[in-house]
């Protein structure tokens, strides 16, 4: 792996754990072994290159879980089982580096979050119209989804619980049953 990618993957890891603005570079070089004088060869933007380049591949990520060809309960289902074992491998210390991109104060880092969520909700959507739903209700309900999950997490970190990832995939299996299964 190179330097670069390494200091990405830090970046990730200390974005779900502390967010953005709480992550020095000095934390991302120190947590990924690179070179200190690194961090500027491959991010002369500095932190905002940096936050942007973590979001975007944590986007691209977790958008991988995502699989539009599966009923779309087991879709839900599938992603918040990823998040269920983030957050007990790491009790409760874990969070989407993709919100935590959004909630930044980089502009490149919240539109590379705006550019995952809308993938996210793209492909929730593609597998709605797949199953026969209307594309402007698919888009409506692929919203819910990925709101649903999003806030479903920040819950579940801050009651330091599954209880919310849980009723999210009963309501959310509810709304998405009827008709597409």
């Amino acid at each position: 792996m190179s330097a670069r990618d390494a200091m990405i993957d830090s970046a990730i890891v200390l974005f779900r754990e502390r967010g953005v603005a709480a992550t020095s570079l000095r934390d991302v070089v120190e947590h990924s072994g690179a070179p200190r004088g690194s961090i500027y060869h491959h991010f002369p933007g500095g932190k905002a290159e940096l936050a942007a380049a973590a979001t975007a591949k944590a986007g691209e990520f977790i958008g991988a879980l995502l699989d539009p060809s599966v009923a779309p309960a087991d879709l839900v289902d599938g992603f918040l089982a990823y998040w269920r074992r983030a957050l007990a491998k790491r009790s409760f210390d874990d969070g989407c580096p993709v919100a935590a991109g959004a909630l930044s104060h980089e502009p490149a880092a919240r539109e590379a979050a705006a550019t995952a969520f809308t993938s996210w909700e793209r492909t929730v959507a593609d597998g709605l119209v797949a199953r026969g739903l209307d594309p402007e209700r698919a888009r409506s309900r692929a919203a819910l989804v990925v709101s649903a999950v999003e806030g479903a997490l920040l819950l579940a970190r801050a009651q330091r619980s599954t209880a919310p990832l849980e009723a999210v995939a009963r309501e959310l299996r509810a709304i998405l049953m009827p008709g597409l299964d």
